[in-house]
């Protein structure tokens, strides 16, 4: 993946239908190193499918930094800025945090999200997918790879152990490993390049 961070690659192959199982991942987030100011469309359109039509038609709900936002032109600044993308969620909620909403007036009122830390040229940015966003485009995205804090990603297996049974083969740094070597390298390390790839045939 483009402005993909140096940490040790860590590539799984697993069965081709438990790939879309590992999607959920995604909702810890996944860490992307951009140009500094740039604007959320130009920083999400670099992903796979995430075209000016699917942010428009299927991601409803887009936070920043925690702050419901309906306009796609506000710039990636600050430190770590958070991003979260949703598809429609239900009930009160869902219809006060939907983009350009008729109720998104009960939202909470926020300090201004722009930033004024003109001396970065870069900024690492923490995306988060939930539901269908990460169903549609969560598989391709594990397939290119993707930057993730291990701890993350370590309690994401711990708590799933089903999926962890199904990896059928590791490779740490290009070394091949067992999965009872992989959780116990992985608190060693802070993050990994993962990349979660379906069995061929």
């Amino acid at each position: 993946m483009e402005d993909q961070l140096s940490y040790p690659s860590l590539q799984l192959t697993v069965a081709a239908e438990a790939l879309p199982l590992f999607t959920t991942v995604l909702q810890s987030g996944i860490e992307i190193k951009t140009a500094h100011g740039q604007t959320l469309a130009k920083f999400l359109n670099k992903f796979p499918g995430f075209t000016a039509e699917y942010l428009a038609d299927v991601v409803q709900t887009i936070f920043l930094n925690g702050t419901a936002v309906d306009d796609l032109s506000l710039p990636l600044t600050g430190d770590h800025p958070v991003l979260a993308l949703s598809a429609a969620m239900p009930g009160l909620a869902g219809a006060i945090f939907r983009k350009n909403s008729f109720h998104s007036a009960l939202r909470t009122e926020t300090k201004s999200l722009k930033s004024s830390d003109e001396g970065h040229n870069s900024v690492l940015v923490t995306l988060k997918l939930f539901n269908s966003i990460a169903r549609d485009r969560g598989q391709e995205l594990l397939q290119a790879g993707v930057c993730q804090k291990t701890d993350l990603f370590l309690s994401f297996l711990m708590r799933r152990p089903n999926l962890l049974q199904s990896i059928m083969a590791i490779q740490l740094a290009d070394k091949k490993i067992d999965s009872k070597e992989l959780l116990q390298v992985l608190p060693e390390l802070s993050r990994v390049n993962l990349k979660i790839v379906a069995e061929n045939g």
